[in-house]
């Protein structure tokens, strides 16, 4: 039983966003718990020149997202991603997902798709989840979806 109204007044704590999340209970001695180191560090890749221009590429498209401007530079960006880091296909599934929301330049998307198509076929871990990719950008575009994006604050 979760309340019983003859308990008195129902308290309940709510807040507007979650600023911190901890894994475990709070008091670790009334639990027993100990508290479990992951064997695996965090992977930490260099930071070189290339793999800062491919990070300034993601903020480029960033940009556009935020501002809702500058989408005829999609192209050019993904031009450049393509040449520069052809393995890299989340840069291109964030174009797909902007070009789809926004209706815009339909055959720079489906060479997008086509070539996202083609990295799928190649590994099954990518397969995965690019098609992931596919299904959360067919979602976004969900009536109950967009309620829920255009009622909430920002």
């Amino acid at each position: 039983m979760l309340f019983e109204p003859d308990w008195g007044v129902y308290d309940m704590a709510i807040g507007e966003r979650i600023s911190s999340v901890f894994n475990g209970a709070a008091d670790k001695d009334a639990y027993n718990q100990v508290a479990l180191v992951p064997k695996e560090r965090t992977i930490k890749v260099p930071s070189d020149a290339k793999r800062k221009r491919l990070e300034n590429l993601y903020a480029q498209v960033r940009k556009i997202r935020d501002s809702k401007t500058g989408y005829e530079r999609l192209g050019e960006i993904w031009e450049t991603q393509q040449a520069e880091h052809p393995e890299d296909w989340l840069l291109s599934m964030e174009i797909f997902e902007i070009l789809d929301a926004t209706q815009q330049q339909p055959e720079l998307k489906a060479r997008i798709k086509k070539f996202l198509d083609e990295k799928k076929t190649k590994t099954n871990d990518l397969s995965t989840l690019i098609s992931w990719g596919f299904r959360l950008v067919e979602y976004h575009k969900q009536p109950d979806y967009q309620a829920t994006l255009h009622a909430s604050p920002k």
